[in-house]
């Protein structure tokens, strides 16, 4: 609620000359560059040690010092959005749609984000070569380019990661679902009524909480189970395309069987007791089960161990998605104010092009954070993979944040071929008819028309995903209740306007 909160207090604010002019006051730093990190889970308690080898580097080999900041999920979006429109002095940030207040789209049209379209074939090279033309493409904002993409999962489908134990009794496998074409929820249910029958697993019969953990499903689940392009947008604003069946009409997502889908699924889980709104505030724990992953990809099963320390199967659902919205999910991004656009470049090429001071950043040091070990893959072959220090105090969680992950160091039961696997899904993905395509509110009116939609769509989504929604009330009084509030609002100008511009794109 307070990531919806800042993001109407952002999109109705106009950007001013004294904006461009703010930060003319005190010098600038220019001989190091202030990073501020996106962290999410984990501990940061050693991150000095850290900051201290990165410097090291980066003073020897760039010229220039770095100065890392994190800020953790619960605090990015409102921090960071008060460092923009104070003009405070930091050079890069985390972009991404996990924290929509920061979407790229959002900021970068903006005004928030320096257009690097010129600058990064000189400044970062190795970067600009590595990452092909069609996604420079997708990134763009008005044919210029504002981040740099943060290489990962860009075709994306639903993944649902299940206790290998589990998937094992219940005689799930990839091959039976496509054969019987079974979805999701069935999956989930097959495996959840397992669980309660486990006297191990469910004690009393009772599921533990976070047993099951659904996510942010209406993102996770819906937009990519059924190919669903939000239009660059954040997937809680209003106007969405059935890209899966190639249609360029927009509708009200809110309105659609897909939604109704999804509320349906959030009360049958919390229902059924599967699922219990007291997880809201409670750790990811190692009572985990059954899980949506956010999307389908290659190695989940390894990270979730190195997480949790319990073996999962991943199973796919739906078709893999290459959207605009898919591909800027998760951008580094250069604050327009900056004079050090040179040094930001040239950091991000620096973790492109080497491995060891990437995963320095995204994991930590040897023998402290991780240490090397040895195990024997599927066909009995030795390979070399890091295992997490316990005692390690650095876990930043989120190596996917920082550059590019297909640098990560293979992890415990990950494939040798895991980037590989991704980059073919990538290529193999089903591109949307409106690829390429980022929708940009043309006016203060429609931004204020956004945010009032955006803020009570998100409320009835977050209720219904957290089990807060009001239990007496049918799922169609849900919908109806909450479509009776947008049209109020004006959600029939967002879906007008999305069109408008789309038509205008694809006419090009």
């Amino acid at each position: 609620m307070k990531k919806i909160i800042a993001f109407l207090l952002t999109i109705v604010s106009v950007i001013t000359m004294s904006f461009s002019a703010a930060g003319c006051g005190d010098r600038w730093p220019t001989d190091r560059i202030r990073y501020i990190i996106f962290a999410s889970g984990g501990t940061l308690d050693d991150s000095d040690r850290i900051k201290a080898s990165v410097n090291k580097i980066t003073r020897e080999r760039l010229g220039f010092g770095v100065d890392l900041e994190y800020i953790g999920y619960t605090d990015f979006a409102d921090k960071v959005g008060m460092y923009m429109e104070a003009a405070e002095k930091f050079d890069m940030c985390y972009s991404g749609s996990v924290v929509s207040t920061l979407s790229y789209s959002n900021r970068a049209s903006g005004g928030y984000y320096k257009d690097i379209t010129t600058l990064l074939p000189e400044y970062a090279p190795d970067v600009y070569a590595s990452i092909s033309e069609e996604l420079w493409e997708a990134s763009k904002i008005n044919g210029k380019i504002y981040g740099v993409i943060n290489e990962q999962i860009f075709a994306r489908s639903v993944g649902l990661c299940i206790d290998e134990q589990v998937a094992a009794a219940i005689n799930l496998t990839q091959e039976r679902i496509d054969e019987e074409n079974l979805t999701y929820r069935q999956c989930i249910n097959m495996a959840m009524e397992y669980i309660v029958s486990n006297k191990e697993m469910a004690p009393d019969g009772k599921v533990p909480s976070t047993t099951l953990v659904i996510g942010e499903s209406w993102q996770d689940i819906f937009m990519q189970n059924y190919a669903l392009d939000s239009l660059g947008t954040d997937s809680v604003v209003p106007g969405i395309i059935e890209a899966g069946k190639n249609s360029t009409t927009v509708i009200n997502q809110y309105e659609s069987e897909y939604f109704k889908e999804f509320v349906e699924f959030c009360k049958e889980m919390y229902e059924k007791e599967y699922a219990y709104k007291e997880q809201i505030s409670t750790p990811i724990t190692s009572n985990q089960r059954v899980r949506i992953t956010g999307t389908y990809k290659p190695g989940s099963e390894a990270e979730l161990y190195n997480v949790i320390g319990r073996k999962f199967k991943q199973f796919r659902f739906g078709i893999p998605l290459l959207t605009t919205y898919n591909i800027t999910t998760s951008m580094t991004a250069i604050n327009t104010l900056s004079p050090n656009a040179d040094k930001c470049l040239q950091f991000i090429n620096l973790m492109y092009t080497d491995k060891e001071f990437y995963n320095l950043v995204a994991i930590g040091e040897e023998g402290i954070d991780y240490d090397w070990k040895k195990g024997k893959d599927e066909k009995g072959e030795l390979y070399d993979y890091i295992s997490y220090v316990k005692t390690g105090k650095y876990k930043l969680n989120t190596d996917w944040a920082v550059g590019t992950e297909f640098n990560a160091y293979r992890k415990y039961l990950q494939s040798a071929t895991v980037v590989a696997d991704t980059k073919k899904l990538n290529n193999e993905g089903l591109k949307s008819p409106a690829y390429g395509f980022t929708y940009i509110p043309e006016n203060l009116s429609i931004k204020s028309v956004i945010g009032s939609c955006s803020l009570v769509a998100n409320d009835c989504v977050e209720g219904l995903e957290k089990g807060t929604y009001n239990r007496d009330k049918s799922a169609n009084e849900i919908i109806a209740e909450l479509n009776s509030q947008l049209r109020r609002y004006g959600v029939d100008q967002i879906i007008s306007a999305k069109q408008a511009q789309l038509d205008a794109f694809l006419k090009k």
